[in-house]
């Protein structure tokens, strides 16, 4: 064995998984200047989103919006990514671990290889490929944007290594490659390794593995994607033909006690199924019949409802509440065809019914693999019975063994957005275990001069993107190229693939250097997603960062004209002679960089705010703790216990006594936010506190919006108007003050969804199912006699709460699903309430007195809060009042505006649980901004020529954030420092005085000249 070098640094973190959790938990620590050392056992890093199609609910493409972050990983100057590399032991304690790792041999030189597929084409037998990916990839890389970006060999397959060595042009290829051992000190470690995928070859009843055309989900995504096997071409395993009907089934393998099944939910499949059915109907129109049989339909994240309304509504997927046992191939003469057979009962229908269907997704669900299993007993962290990381209640990411730190699969099933606050919330928590913070540099590395290019003649390189099917599907790329090749100014114009792989962002630093270009445009994605990133490659060239301009042919062409290729060819090269008639004009530009203030606010003194308060505050950062009551505590306080037993009242109270003792943490209580100015790292808001109603201004860098939302209180089911109707947080506290009152109830009904999932409310409060179950198992723990009736939609009990749903059943708890549009009646019956409903499974009118009747009525934002606050932060909210994130995905707690983060259920209606979680990731995300000691404005700021300036006060007053001003010299002038670079100013200036740097109108007019030029 080959020994590798031994750290001698234990302030650093060891992250075990590369895929979307450690990525995230790794750039969070990095950005904050904590040095990170990330190991995956797989080729490459990027984990399970990097073989899926497109992301719900955007239906982004998720390697568009992946590869940045990989990219990113990459670069990061605190990131040591070692691949095929596994944690064997970890020795030591909290603050002080020995870690002791083992790397498998590459065969390759990564510091030589230029991944240009010479050894696989001359010896395709010696490279290891990932099956089910597009053949005419290289090598093991599993996805066009492979990190690290280098192949592997695989010696057992080589009868001539001699050979293979010879034909590498770089002299890459190590034949005498070996496995490395080595140690490395850690103060903490995060797992984050992932799950496994249901493997349905077990269940003969489904034929997977027999039928070719039974696929899982995974496999229909590979089927669905441009870089599968068809290259997104939907086409039938077994004979290659086009698939007039698809069926979907749900919880294979899950949600069952059959063998080879767990008991669990995995959380994400209903809206993995419904958004393959959406795509497939969005791509191929109404050729093909999309069908999912479903048990319950789980859509209870942010805004998922309308997905699932959208899926029904707008594309005409079929859905059917049954779960059927078989999956049948149908013959014809003796010979099989091909076509399934599904027979099914559906509720509400006592009749066998039985359709044919092309081909069938089966929808598996998450496990936790042996590997991953042997790893958590070799470190000595604790598993629940499922074979998951056990965690608390109240500290979701802390494992059994203090500083070992886990997120994503391995804590419990879940969605990427869920993964991500996980991610943030255990770098938080692994942050803690190391040295105080020092201060971290405001770039990533050392860039080379910036190339003066004034005086030179513009030499723009056009590069293309392709995306896979996203742009080279509907367009075609290199014709594009061509076309806009011969244009003024143009040097170089080519298609670059996919353009924010770590390949191609290479080859267009080469072409800048090698051609002395000195502009650049970009066909390509969104500059939302994907400016920063070619920014970066032209500065990394010499060239300042602003002298690139980007086409996005993605968003604003491909996509949304799809359905005709021929008009998307043509605008896509508007766009580009647009984009480059603009970058001739385009000049550096210099960034503004000003000192961070590094106090923090919080608006909201429920757990979320908190929580990020005593996060922050431990790390040494000042506080100022905003609620606008008299006391802390928030919704928290109504709440007795979670749905696993734990006592929230005793959690509350060492909470709120933490938080009003912390040195750093100064606590507003009866405090209202009445103005708000400044940009991230200089924000000044005005506060009101106390019955008098002092005003003063906070100084703080960051703000936290946890302001939390309002139990509903719907006017329905005599609510507020019968003694016996309650709701399920009154009946919380009924269940723990009054337990004789409980111990008398004979019929006891619980109403769901009332006042959510309609069109005042729209979405799932994603707690009223778990507290349905939760207090009539506390109700028949008191009163074992009493009969609880659920009356429901869908039940909606994702993970680990699906146990506790299986218990309530097992305890005879009955549960009765109806629809929308028949829903229960309720009538005053003396001191109770008699409820009516149909039964769908014994086809019949049913009506119960009820003793107790509780509606689950879930959360509403509080409208009157989040309006003011929106309105003075300048917030955007969703239509139903919460504040809407960045990026509802990869950014679930950034707000679209720098240095606003969001917790708790400000964000959506959540658990404590998530609350706590999401509070630790704020803390976590706030601490890459404070880290610094300066933060970058950039150069988007506007600025006042005053030879033209006649002071006529009309940018004074348009401006929203009341920045320009008249000077001594009696002109307007603005601060760069305040402004926030809108351009509301420039478009008002009658005199044309003011320019908004980056848009000025000169690069404007070129735009409209270049989309005009052929018609002129």
């Amino acid at each position: 064995m080959q020994e590798q070098r031994r750290s001698q640094s234990s302030n650093k973190v060891l992250i075990v998984g590369g895929g979307m959790g450690g990525i995230r938990a790794a750039l969070d620590l990095a950005e904050a200047g904590r040095d990170v050392v990330m190991i995956d056992k797989a080729y490459a890093i990027g984990g399970l989103m990097t073989s899926l199609d497109r992301t719900f609910p955007t239906n982004n493409c998720d390697l568009c919006t992946l590869s940045p972050h990989l990219s990113e990983s990459g670069r990061q100057l605190h990131i040591e990514l070692m691949a095929m590399t596994e944690l064997n032991n970890l020795e030591g304690s909290a603050g002080s671990f020995k870690a002791s790792l083992a790397t498998q041999p590459r065969y390759i030189d990564m510091g030589k290889c230029t991944a240009c597929g010479e050894c696989y084409r001359a010896f395709p037998e010696c490279v290891r490929f990932t099956p089910g990916l597009d053949h005419r990839a290289p090598t093991c890389m599993r996805y066009p944007q492979a990190t690290p970006y280098a192949f592997s060999i695989d010696p057992s397959a080589c009868s001539n290594m001699d050979e293979l060595v010879r034909v590498c042009p770089a002299g890459a290829i190590l034949p005498d490659d070996g496995p490395k051992v080595g140690e490395i000190e850690v103060g903490s470690v995060i797992l984050a390794p992932g799950a496994e995928l249901f493997n349905p070859q077990g269940l003969d009843c489904y034929g997977y593995g027999v039928n070719p055309n039974v696929v899982t989900s995974l496999e229909y995504e590979r089927i669905l994607s441009a870089s599968g096997p068809t290259q997104g071409e939907l086409l039938r395993p077994s004979d290659g033909k086009k698939p007039r009907r698809i069926a979907w089934i749900q919880c294979v393998g899950s949600r069952g006690l059959q063998d080879g099944s767990v008991s669990y939910c995995s959380s994400a499949c209903c809206m993995y199924a419904l958004k393959e059915a959406i795509v497939t109907r969005e791509r191929f129109h109404e050729d093909i019949e999309t069908t999912v049989f479903y048990m319950d339909m789980r859509t209870y994240g942010k805004d998922y409802e309308l997905y699932l309304q959208r899926a029904t509504n707008d594309y005409g997927v079929r859905l059917v509440r049954s779960r059927p046992h078989t999956i049948n191939p149908t013959m014809e003469d003796g010979v099989l065809t091909g076509d399934l057979s599904i027979s099914y009962v559906s509720y509400g229908n006592d009749q066998l019914l039985t359709e044919a269907f092309d081909m069938a997704v089966l929808t598996t669900g998450f496990r936790a693999g042996a590997d991953v299993k042997a790893l958590a007993g070799r470190l000595g962290v604790e598993l629940n019975e499922h074979g998951f990381a056990k965690t608390e209640s109240f500290n979701p990411v802390a494992t059994s063994r203090p500083g070992v730190y886990v997120c994503g699969l391995f804590e419990s099933p879940k969605d990427i957005p869920d993964t991500m606050v996980q991610a943030s919330a255990a770098a938080c928590n692994a942050a803690r275990e190391l040295n105080p913070l020092r201060v971290v540099s405001d770039g990533y590395e050392d860039y080379p001069p910036e190339r003066d290019v004034a005086g030179e003649e513009p030499r723009i390189g056009v590069f293309v993107c392709d995306c896979g099917l996203n742009i080279g599907g509907v367009v075609d790329v290199s014709g594009l190229a061509q076309e806009v090749a011969s244009l003024p100014g143009v040097v170089v114009s080519t298609n670059i693939g996919h353009g924010c792989s770590r390949e191609s962002l290479e080859q267009i630093e080469t072409i800048i250097r090698r051609d002395s270009l000195n502009r650049v445009v970009m066909g390509a994605c969104s500059p939302r997603t994907h400016e920063t990133l070619f920014q970066d490659v032209v500065r990394k060239a010499g060239l300042n960062k602003y002298l690139v301009e980007i086409a996005n042919l993605r968003d604003q062409d491909t996509w949304v004209h799809t359905d005709r290729p021929g008009d998307a060819r043509r605008k896509a090269a508007e766009l580009l002679r647009m984009a480059i008639s603009a970058v001739r004009l385009a000049h550096p530009l210099e960034e503004h960089i000003l000192p961070m203030r590094k106090d923090v606010l919080v608006v909201g003194g429920g757990v979320a705010g908190m929580t990020a308060s005593l996060n922050l505050a431990d790390m040494g950062y000042k506080v100022n703790l905003v609620e606008k009551s008299g006391k802390l505590g928030g919704v928290a306080r109504k709440v007795r216990t979670t749905i696993e037993g734990d006592d929230v009242q005793a959690y509350l109270d060492d909470l709120v006594n933490r938080t009003e003792h912390h040195d750093q943490i100064q606590v507003l209580k009866s405090a209202v936010v009445v103005d708000h100015s400044g940009m991230a790292g200089m924000f000044k808001t005005g506060i009101q506190v106390g019955p008098q109603m002092f005003y003063r201004q906070i100084k703080h860098g960051i703000t936290i919006m946890a302001t939390g939302a309002l139990p509903a209180r719907p006017a329905e089911y005599l609510l507020g108007q019968h003694p016996a109707v309650t709701t399920q947080l009154d009946l919380d506290a009924t269940i723990a003050d009054s337990p004789e009152k409980v111990k008398a109830w004979r019929e006891v009904v619980m109403i769901q969804c009332v006042g959510s999932r309609i069109p005042e409310n729209p979405n799932c409060s994603r707690v009223c199912c778990q507290a349905a179950i939760k207090n009539g198992l506390n109700i028949l723990s008191l009163n074992p006699e009493a009969r609880v009736t659920v009356l429901y939609r869908d039940m909606r009990t994702p993970g680990f709460q699906e146990d506790f749903y299986r218990k309530a059943r097992e305890r005879d708890m009955l549960f009765v699903p109806y629809d929308l549009d028949a829903k229960p009646r309720v009538e005053a019956d003396g001191e109770r309430t008699i409820v009516s409903f149909n039964d769908p499974v014994l086809g019949r009118d049913m009506k119960i007195a009820a003793d107790c009747l509780v509606l689950s009525t879930g959360f509403v934002a509080d409208e009157e809060s989040t309006e003011d606050l929106g309105m003075i932060f300048r917030l955007p909210r969703t239509p139903d009042g919460y504040f809407l994130e960045d990026h509802v995905k990869l950014r679930p707690v950034d707000l679209p505006l720098p240095g606003f983060f969001v917790a708790g259920t400000a964000h959506s209606p959540k658990s404590i649980r998530d609350s706590i979680a999401q509070a630790q990731a704020v803390a976590a995300r706030a601490q890459t901004f404070l880290a610094r000691d300066s933060i970058n404005l950039g150069a988007a700021v506007a600025r006042v020529d005053s030879s033209k300036c006649a002071s006529c006060l009309i940018c004074v007053r348009a401006c929203p954030f009341d920045v320009p001003f008249i000077n001594a010299e009696g002109v307007s002038e603005i601060d760069p420092a305040k402004c926030h670079g809108c351009g509301v100013c420039a478009a008002e200036c009658p005199a044309k005085a003011i320019q908004l740097m980056q848009y000025d109108d000169d690069l404007i007019l070129a735009k409209l000249d270049g989309l005009f030029e052929r018609t002129v």
